[in-house]
């Protein structure tokens, strides 16, 4: 029996959107590698610790950033070993880390954010009108939805907000 696969046109969009990703992260990873000296997930876990109160739990980091636990501990491991973040025992919970951003990471951090900001702008912004940004976003968050994932869902939740296009959950 023959299994059918996407038609032409469904296949070409999923194509361009994986390929739209991949060039956009990759000519960010070369600009921060060749400016910073750190890569985009070294980026993206300094973010979140600077978004958060100055520290994350390392699951609850691994949450927002929709990886998994072993991602996020050997990363973190590899950051912590570069000086980027520390690990602080939770008085709390003692099974339990916290995640810091370290003085090293600070500064890395500093330094990165000019040239995503830039990379942000010339690959996206400046491309894509408003008008066509706004219709982007609302589809990225559902199809979002529509995932099977459970993970990081706070933080899709978040995004829409950030994008006016969700109300705030009620407190």
């Amino acid at each position: 029996m023959e299994t059918l696969g996407p038609d032409a046109r469904d296949l070409a969009l999923w194509r361009a959107l994986a390929l739209m990703g991949r060039r956009l992260v990759a000519g960010l990873e070369q600009r921060l590698q060749a400016g910073v000296g750190i890569s985009v997930p070294d980026l993206d876990i300094l973010m979140a610790l600077d978004a958060s109160p100055g520290r994350l739990r390392a699951g609850s980091l691994g949450e927002m950033l929709g990886w998994e636990k072993s991602r996020i501990s050997h990363h973190v491991s590899r950051m912590e070993a570069r000086g980027l973040v520390q690990r602080v025992s939770c008085d709390e919970d003692h099974r339990g880390t916290w995640v810091e951003i370290g003085d090293a990471g600070r500064l890395a951090l500093d330094a990165a954010l000019p040239i995503f900001a830039a990379h942000l702008r010339e690959g996206l912004v400046d491309v894509v009108p408003q008008d066509e940004a706004d219709v982007v976003a609302r589809v990225a968050l559902r199809v979002l939805d529509a995932s099977p994932a459970t993970s990081c869902q706070a933080e899709i939740d978040r995004l829409g907000v950030e994008l006016g296009v969700r109300e705030p959950a009620a407190s």
